[in-house]
Formats: structure tokens, C-alpha cells, sequence
């Protein structure tokens, strides 16, 4: 999980949304409709907001989307806030790995991280990796609390961030066999670069890319 800077409103939401969440309200309230129409607030327009805002990964764990279902998540479910139903700031997106959640009622987001709140510093208190594992920093709460609601620890995320770390470690491994094919005890600049940019925010799983980057091989980036 990496903070998100949240874009302006989508153009096409601004303008329908007080239509939208008045008439899904009416329909919720009547029990005649439980869920917001999903062809409305995943409209391509939003979804192409959201997908820039995260550089198409999923708001949670960072996986990459492309190919992939791309699911818009109601940051609070919409049981528990129909009025929220198109709001902007409640429209998250999401892979189906972590949009498979446990309730607000069960675990409410108050006692989790928050993507579009929490900054860098905030989440690396709370959560961290060894390897492809994420974990709590001992003692947080939050931190427990956010893996067990969005899943981060289930086995697909497990596979998937153990086979980006061996992408990082071919990496690597290019790099010191250079270095010592030409005898050298630093790495060049480029190769420096080539390392960093696992740790941009447009790159899957960037915080444990750092987290494992900086804890491995950092004497490489001095």
C-alpha cells in the first residue's frame, strides 16, 4: 500500500451524481434495490480517474491491473452507507483479491489504513514486508487490522509479490556480475537507477520493493 493523491471529481460524476444517489436512495430505502448501479459509478470516465490515480494498480496491495478485472471498491460498503454510494472520495479501485473484504461492520475502515489519507510515513508505521510476506509493525493494531480486512496475506498476493521480487533479483544479480566482471566496487549510476525504479509509485508492489531494496542491497545504492 502506497498514499494516493486524489484527482478532481470526474467531469461526468459531478454532474450526475446528486440524480444518481437520489433516485438509488429512494429504490434502497423502498427495498426495492439494495446495490447502485454498477454501469453508472463505473462509468469508463471514473474508472479512468481512479486508474491514474494508482497508476492502474489495486488502491490496496498494489497489484498491477492491466489484464485483469479492475473492480470499483465502495471504500465503505454501500450496506452500511447507501448515502455514499457515488460519492467521489468513496470510490476506490480494486482487485478482486482485496475487494473480497471483511465488512465495515466486522472491521471499520476508521481501524485501517487509508490509501487516500494515510501518507508514506503513516503506512510504513503500521505495515512492512519481510521478503513477499507483508506484516504488522509490532504492536500496530492498524497494521493487523488492514491486512486481515483486504486479505494482503492471502497466498494468490503471496505468488505474485515473490515473482516480482525475483524480477528485482535478476536485477541484481546483472548488476554484481557486471560489477565484478569489470572489477569495480560501486555500482554505476544507471545501475542505481535501474534499482530505484522498483520503488516509483508506478511500479507493482513499490513499497515492499523498497522495504526489500534498501534492506538488501544497499550498499548497491550507496
Amino acid at each position: 500500500m502506497k498514499h494516493i493523491d486524489r484527482l478532481s471529481i470526474p467531469q461526468i460524476l459531478q454532474e450526475k451524481q446528486t440524480q444518481w444517489q437520489s433516485q438509488f436512495l429512494q429504490a434502497f430505502h423502498a427495498g426495492t434495490k439494495k446495490r447502485p448501479d454498477s454501469t453508472k459509478y463505473g462509468n469508463p470516465k471514473i474508472l479512468d480517474r481512479l486508474k491514474s490515480m494508482s497508476y492502474g494498480k489495486c488502491f490496496y496491495c498494489e497489484s498491477s491491473l492491466k489484464g485483469t478485472v479492475r473492480e470499483i471498491d465502495h471504500f465503505i460498503e454501500v450496506a452500511d452507507a447507501p448515502e455514499l454510494a457515488y460519492s467521489w472520495d468513496n470510490l476506490y479501485l480494486s482487485c478482486s483479491n482485496c475487494n473480497d473484504k471483511i465488512p465495515h461492520r466486522d472491521i471499520p475502515v476508521q481501524e485501517v489504513l487509508d490509501p487516500c489519507s494515510d501518507s508514506d510515513e503513516v503506512i510504513q508505521q503500521n505495515i512492512t514486508f519481510q521478503e513477499e510476506l507483508i506484516c504488522a509493525i509490532p504492536g500496530s493494531s492498524k497494521g493487523l487490522k488492514t491486512i486481515k480486512k483486504y486479505r494482503l496475506d492471502s497466498e494468490l498476493l503471496d505468488h505474485k509479490r515473490l515473482k516480482w521480487l525475483n524480477t528485482i533479483w535478476k536485477v541484481v544479480y546483472k548488476i554484481q556480475q557486471t560489477m565484478i566482471a569489470e572489477q569495480r566496487q560501486s555500482a554505476t549510476h544507471e545501475e542505481k537507477k535501474l534499482l530505484r525504479q522498483f520503488m516509483l509509485p508506478n511500479q507493482p508492489y513499490s513499497l515492499m520493493s523498497e522495504i526489500y531494496i534498501k534492506s538488501h542491497f544497499s550498499k548497491l545504492m550507496e
